[in-house]
């Protein structure tokens, strides 16, 4: 795999990370933006830094990908312990993670908004540097889309942070928020470049972006129905562009990731977060998402092709399990991929040993596998693992649901489902499902049966990638989906893991939002904190 490039200098990220407001004093060694950003080369390392911040612990190396993302119906904390976590719902606005993604997030803005604003001073090709711009923009605005996603009204800073005195920020109202994410994702769109690799912002990523915006702001809280149909045709643009398509072989996706491949045949992964190495030496740009919910497996086995240190600290529910169906004659290749068939034979002997039919409360993730990563050795707790961003099987779930809401279940919105569906059962014997020949689980013979379907169908595509938790809260369904989660575990749970009930016993309304972090409002004396947390 080209991994793309962090070519930034430690010295350069000084400048763009001058927003920590707790800095009083100005740095000694910093490069000025008045002698920076004097090449297309200074663009591009700048450019590099902003990308570099979506691959921090605050974002995609951990928090985004997994701890803020967790204890929905996908997946849940597999550890009996007190340990405060996010996904637990035991948190307030005292949690580090809160503050982490809080503060890298705005990083990334800053960083952003430091290379727009000095985006003309050098002499360059205009293409090269409208490509350059429309990265940064939409960067920018994704940063945004997290922050109103998680936080709700947050405040809007389209300007660099030079100072440590500018900390009096008042909250933007979201619709004001999503209005400039649109503005600027469909300025991008036509400034960026083709797709050329998934490591890249291109069309192709702003496009089908854009259409996940708009479904957010068709759903809870902005509850905008006008915007299925923006959603439907930003989603129909990267369809009709006939660049991407499905891998044939689902697994072969996230076995591409992990061993530091492109699939550029199909292109069906049109955004990915890159990470690089073990952490070893200079280049720290491994990522943490896959150790924390990797098959459990402590033993020093780094070897090319073994197993690797897996945690499994973050564990597939039962309920996703069983949301695959158990049917013998039929069954779904995911199941046994994302959720794995098999557990080692014990911390330090990596032989595996498939579970029994009936094991399925106490299963591990399986979706990146360790042994098909190519860094050696290999890290306990870092990982080159890619983490998927945006792929082309949501693409068509979005435009399904988009079209969906505006017309109920026409033939191309069952046509694009069910061009999911058939990948995940790997046969042409598969039944097209229609109002006619439904499967007993999965109903299209009307607009709310075929939502039903769609939400389901998304659990099964796309579990662990950080989209089930953004699912639920835009639907307005997290906490009674939750409960029911509770409900289950309780009723059929074994004892031993009747523990892992906690965190949907703590979930209520105020977690549809995170609390403002502490930090934020010690510093930030225009910053008020969001309904129900203190």
């Amino acid at each position: 795999m080209k991994k793309f490039k962090y070519i930034f200098l430690s010295l350069v990220l000084i400048t763009t990370s001058s927003c920590k407001k707790y800095l009083e004093t100005v740095p000694q060694d910093f490069i000025s933006p008045v002698n920076f950003y004097s090449s297309e080369r200074d663009l591009n390392m700048a450019l590099a830094g902003v990308y570099d911040a979506f691959a921090q612990d605050g974002t995609y190396a951990r928090n985004l990908a997994l701890e803020l993302t967790s204890g929905t119906d996908e997946s849940f904390r597999k550890r009996d312990d007190a340990t405060i976590f996010v996904h637990k719902y035991n948190h307030d606005a005292n949690e580090t993670q809160l503050g982490a993604t809080w503060r890298q997030l705005y990083d990334a803005i800053n960083r952003a908004n430091l290379l727009l604003a000095n985006i003309d001073k050098p002499a360059i090709d205009i293409a090269k540097k409208n490509n350059i711009k429309g990265q940064a923009l939409f960067l920018r605005a994704h940063a945004y889309f997290l922050l109103v996603s998680l936080w709700g009204d947050v405040p809007l800073i389209i300007e660099p942070v030079t100072s440590a005195v500018e900390v009096n920020r008042a909250r933007t109202a979201s619709a004001t928020v999503y209005a400039k994410i649109l503005e600027d994702m469909t300025a991008a769109e036509a400034m960026v470049n083709a797709f050329a690799h998934p490591g890249t912002i291109s069309k192709s990523v702003v496009q089908g972006m854009l259409a996940r915006v708009c479904l957010k702001m068709a759903g809870f809280p902005l509850n905008d129905v006008s915007k299925y149909a923006l959603a439907k045709s930003w989603a129909e643009k990267v369809i009709l562009s006939g660049i991407h398509g499905l891998n044939p072989d689902y697994k072969q996706i996230f076995i591409n990731q992990s061993a530091d491949l492109y699939d550029l045949t199909t292109k069906e992964t049109i955004w990915e977060i890159e990470f690089f190495g073990n952490n070893v030496g200079t280049t720290k740009e491994g990522g943490r998402h896959v150790n924390q919910q990797a098959i459990r497996f402590t033993g020093a086995d780094a070897g090319l092709g073994t197993a690797g240190y897996g945690y499994a600290a973050i564990a597939p529910s039962a309920t996703l399990f069983k949301r695959y169906g158990t049917s013998i004659t039929l069954t779904d290749v995911r199941r046994d991929w994302n959720i794995a068939p098999f557990r080692y034979t014990s911390n330090t002997n990596s032989t595996p040993v498939n579970h029994l039919a009936t094991e399925f409360y106490n299963r591990d993730s399986g979706k990146w596998r360790r042994q098909y990563e190519v860094v050696i050795p290999k890290s306990a707790d870092w990982s080159p693992t890619n983490f998927p961003m945006l792929r082309y099987s949501d693409v068509l779930l979005m435009y399904a649901e988009a079209e969906n809401e505006l017309n109920g279940p026409s033939a191309l919105a069952l046509q694009y489902f069910n061009a999911v569906r058939k990948r995940a059962f790997a046969s042409t014997t598969y039944p097209i499902i229609d109002a006619a020949n439904p499967l007993a689980e999965v109903r299209v013979d009307s607009k709310e049966n075929f939502r039903n379907a769609i939400m389901s169908e998304r659990a099964r595509e796309l579990a662990f990638e950080g989209l089930r938790k953004m699912d639920l809260i835009r639907w307005k369904v997290l906490i009674p989906v939750l409960k029911a989660v509770e409900a289950d575990i309780k009723t059929s749970a074994s004892t031993a893991l009747k523990y892992s009930a906690v965190g949907y016993t703590n979930a209520a309304d105020k977690h549809y939002l995170l609390p403002i972090p502490t930090l934020e409002l010690s510093l930030n004396k225009s910053m008020t904190q969001n309904l129900g947390w203190f």
